[in-house]
Parts: structure tokens; sequence; C-alpha cells
């Protein structure tokens, strides 16, 4: 062996050193680069998205710019022991495991927004209606044979849907202007099929039991509109502002027509942090803000959530700045999410489940007191009235309502995040915007620690009337209290005007309660 070949794996362990170590330092630049664009990327989504008012900004990107420049100094510094730079590794792999995550649940809260905003697409379920005891199982069975129609509301879509069901069927058509009239027609024989909007099946099942239960749906029809959806310029972070909360009777598509049995409008004062919560009862005889007639107000929801706001509107005498349709599925899935609610339930009572099973498995019965509720026994609470009155279910929908506020309010929530949002996704419809949204988040978790609640509402006595959505059958309706309604109108004024006591001067008008409740 030569001295040359001695010489060569001397030479070649030295070309190994050195690539050694070049390795960590070429780790370290890597990493730095790393944490550099991550934290970049991660402060400009803050900062589009106004997640942090700009007097808390400013403090945080000078300090984690500081903590940056530091820890990419460390990193990069040749001549420095091994185990600090290790320590400082660690560091910045936790931040940019904390970045990562602060853009994954950015991205996923971003798409959950855009689910739930309204973009005005609506859809008008039609049902064909024959008899049990008949012979039609399908609507082909219906060829030639007589179909009745109601009319009394939007035509043009009627005749959509008749258009889509003559593709399948040739019937000879009639019409009628009163939902009395075409059940009476159905259930004499005197015509074979009966056209309706599915939203009406509720009004059927409450207001006409009898012939309800000797119906049945052997066809569905689908219509697709766009409505424009309004858009309040109010400044959520420091003017009042009115939100209508509708919780629809069904377990379908939230964006479908439905009679809206809950009827919540909660006036917000960013500033006095003061929540009024208005209850105005299903059965209120009001008049509907596009019919110019009367009815109860459960059935404004048949005609659209832009209906309810607008009678409602109509009714206190103020704008209703955002609404949010939610369904019952949602309900007790909200419910759930948030590992039940604490309510204080007024009365002993037993009620039917979801489903509607009023089999003695099946039913929901809760005892009086303090407790806290799961999604099912908050949703029996809400829908119960059977023993207590429609004012008095009003009145129980408000508790929940608070409850769940709070619950959301809790910094505990964070626990909860994904779970909320699935249980909300594709059940829930606002015409708040994102940013909306995300400043009233914002401003909620980021200021102080309690919301002053009130509670107000409207009374009227039982009476019976004629509802423009069914026609000339008299139903069972509240009559309105006009003193109450006025206390109601007055509550809204001290809201905005920043009263402390929102409902000062109006204890002696109606029954109220005041109380403040801290977050926790």
């Amino acid at each position: 062996m030569t001295i040359l070949d001695k010489a060569e794996p001397k030479q070649n362990r030295k070309v190994k050193k050195k690539k050694n170590k070049r390795q960590p330092i070429l780790f370290y630049k890597l990493l730095s680069f790393l944490l550099i664009i991550l934290t970049i990327t991660t402060f400009g989504v803050l900062i589009y998205n106004e997640t942090f008012t700009i007097f808390y900004m400013i403090p945080i990107i000078g300090g984690s710019a500081i903590l940056l420049l530091f820890i990419t100094f460390i990193l990069n510094k040749t001549r420095l022991r091994a185990w600090i730079k290790n320590i400082f590794s660690l560091f910045a792999f936790f931040i940019i495991l904390l970045e990562i995550l602060i853009l994954v649940f950015g991205t996923k809260t971003l798409k959950f927004l855009s689910s739930i905003t309204d973009t005005g697409y609506r859809v008008d379920s039609y049902g064909v209606y024959v008899l049990n005891e008949s012979d039609y199982k399908k609507v082909s069975d219906l060829d030639e044979k007589t179909l009745m129609y109601l009319v009394h509301d939007d035509e043009s879509r009627v005749k959509e849907a008749l258009g889509k069901l003559e593709k399948k069927v040739k019937v000879n058509t009639e019409s009628a202007e009163s939902l009395e009239d075409v059940m009476a027609k159905l259930e004499k024989r005197e015509t074979d099929a009966i056209l309706l909007e599915k939203s009406y099946e509720d009004i059927i099942r409450e207001e006409f039991e009898d012939i309800y239960e000797k119906i049945k749906c052997i066809e569905t029809i689908d219509i697709v509109n766009v409505v424009e959806v309004e858009q309040s310029d109010v400044d959520i972070t420091k003017d009042p502002f009115f939100f209508y909360i509708s919780g629809i009777d069904t377990s379908g598509n939230v964006g479908s027509k439905a009679r809206s049995d809950v009827n919540l409008v909660l006036g917000i004062n960013p500033s006095t942090k003061q929540i009024l919560m208005i209850n105005t009862p299903r059965d209120y005889h009001v008049t509907l803000a596009s019919k110019q007639s009367k009815d109860k107000l459960t059935h404004a929801g048949i005609y659209g959530v832009e209906e309810s706001v607008a009678t409602l509107e109509n009714l206190y005498n103020t704008d209703i700045d955002y609404y949010m349709r939610i369904n019952f599925t949602s309900f007790i899935k909200i419910v759930n999410a948030l590992d039940g609610v604490k309510v204080n339930v007024p009365k002993s009572f037993c009620e039917q489940n979801s489903q509607r099973s009023f089999a003695k498995g099946d039913l929901i019965c809760l005892n009086k007191g303090l407790q806290t509720l799961n999604g099912e026994q908050a949703l029996a609470l809400a829908r119960h009235r059977k023993t207590i009155g429609d004012r008095a279910r009003g009145k129980n929908q408000m508790l929940i309502v608070e409850a769940i506020i709070n619950k959301a309010m809790s910094p505990k929530i964070i626990t909860k995040y994904t779970s909320i949002l699935k249980a909300l996704e594709g059940r829930v419809l606002t015409n708040m915007q994102t940013d909306d949204i995300g400043k009233f988040i914002k401003n909620t978790v980021t200021g102080e620690e309690f919301w002053n609640f009130s509670s107000i509402s409207a009374n009227g006595l039982d009476a019976r009337a004629k509802c423009y959505s069914t026609g000339n059958a008299n139903l069972s309706v509240i009559d309105p209290d006009e003193r109450t309604i006025e206390a109601i109108k007055l509550a809204i004024r001290n809201l905005k005007e920043g009263k402390s006591n929102v409902l000062e001067g109006t204890e002696e008008i109606t029954s109220t309660t005041k109380k403040t409740v801290t977050a926790n």
C-alpha cells in the first residue's frame, strides 16, 4: 500500500466530518425560515380577519417580532453550545405547531361561517296529497284525474310546480283560495288530489287534525328561487342592534319554508353590555307585512323568514338588523355539544321527544328545579305548552337561550369548539356576514366578564279569529294586549338610549324579570 493510499481514507474522513458540521447549520436555517414564514402568514390571517382590535394587535405583533428575531438569532449563531440551540429549537417547534393549529382552526371557522351565511337561495317544496284509503300510490296513478291547488299566495311558483308535475302525469287542475276549502274538497272526494306547499303540513296537523290523519303525500316537487338578502350597516361593536331568532318546527333543510314556533328578538347594546330578550307568542294575531292581513305570527314563517322579520318590525316599530333560523335538530346538537345547559325548570311536566313520539318510553319528563339539561330535555322544555300555555312557553325559551349564551361565553368553550361547529353546520342560517360575526365574537370574548340580561313578553287574551293562511276557518289565537306592546317599545327605546335598566317604566304595564348573569 502506497503513502497516497494511506492518506486517502484520512482525507475522506475530513470531508465527512465537514458534512456533519454543515447538516446542523442547514437544519437551524430551515427551521428559522419555516418559523418566519408561518409567523408572517398567521399574523396576516389574524389582521385580515380583524381577530383582535388594533389596541391589542400592535403590542402582540411588536412582542412577537422581538421574540422571533431573538429565536432566529440564537438558531443561526455559529459559536453556541448545542444544548442551548436544542432548547430554542424545541421552543420554535412549539410556536410552529401553535401557528399551524391557528391556521387550521381559522380555515375551519371561515368555512363554517360561509356555510351558515344566507345566500338568498330558497327551496319551496310542494307535495301532492291524496286520501290514505284511495288507490293512488304514486303520481302516475293520477293520470287524467282532478287535482286542486291553493293559489292565495304566490301563484307563479305554484304554476312552476304544476309545470314540473305535468311532465310526469296529465291532470285536470282546479284552484281554490282557502286551505279549508281545499282540504274539504279532498275529504269529500270532490277532487282526487291536492297540491300544497309542504310547509302547510304543520298547519293542517294542528288546525285540521282529523283530516291530516286521512291524507298522505305521494310526490314532492322542489322549486328553487333566490331572494335578496338585506344587509345591515350597523356597527355591532358599539351600536345597539336587534337580532331575530326563528326556531322552525322541522328537522329538514333550514332553508325551507316552515312555521316559526320560536320568535325571539334580542336587542343587544355592546356599549352598555345589555341584552334585551323579547318574546312574542307564536299564536299572536298580527298583521302580516306583505299580505296586510291578520294571521298567527307562527304562520308568517311559511312565507319566508323575511316575512317574520318585517311583521315583527311593524309590530314593535323598530328595525331588526339580523336574523337566524335554527331548526329543532340543530337545537339538540348545540346543547349536547355544550355538554348541556343549566336551567331552572319552573314546573314539572312530560313532553314528546324530538321524533314527536308520545309512547310512554319516549316521553321526556322533567322535574321542577335547577338542573343541567341535555339536548332532548332542553327541546322538550322549549316545546312544551300543553300545561302552561303559549306565553309561559316563550319564557321557557328565553331561559334556554340565556343559558346557551352564558355557556357559550365561558372560556371553557374553546374545548368544545370543533364539536359546536359540527353541530351548527348546515343547520343554521343567518344574514349576518362573516366579518360581523367575527367582530361580535371578538367583542364578546375580549370584553367584560358579564352581560345584563332583561326579558319581556308580549301578552294578550285567548280568542278565535280568521287567519290569512287558512281562509275562512276560525283558529285559536292570542289577541294582542296593546299595553304590553307599548311596554316593549319603551324597553327598546331604553336599550337604544343606553339606560342601565332597560325595563325602566315598564314594570307597571307588564310582568317582567331582570337579572345580571355572570359568564361561567
